[in-house]
């Protein structure tokens, strides 16, 4: 990134008049707190290793827990729908130009 040079995320979330949402890369460090990182561990440990932070099932997890997780795997399985459909456009447009990858 060039110095000085500010990119813009879209958080992909709305404002009241649906318009999206963006933020700033220096604004992106003020949003990431404690309890998201734990939240983000705990994702990542799980889908690690295949299973739950604490013995039994999902009843037996703490309410922070399954809420995280909740939210992170339905995040991840849209920026993954999001993926599949950027690699399926690429191929399409590969195609129709006649090009191959």
């Amino acid at each position: 990134m060039a110095p000085g040079r500010n990119i813009k995320w879209n958080t992909r979330a709305k404002d009241e008049n649906g318009w999206d949402i963006f933020i700033s890369q220096n604004e992106a460090v003020s949003y990431i707190t404690e309890e998201f990182c734990a939240a983000w561990e705990v994702f990542c440990n799980t889908e690690n290793l295949g299973c739950l932070p604490f013995s039994g099932g999902w009843a037996e997890q703490p309410v922070w827990i399954t809420q995280a997780l909740s939210v992170l795997k339905v995040e991840k399985s849209l920026a993954d729908e999001e993926e599949r459909e950027m690699k399926q456009k690429e191929a399409e447009d590969s195609r129709k130009h006649g090009r191959r990858k």
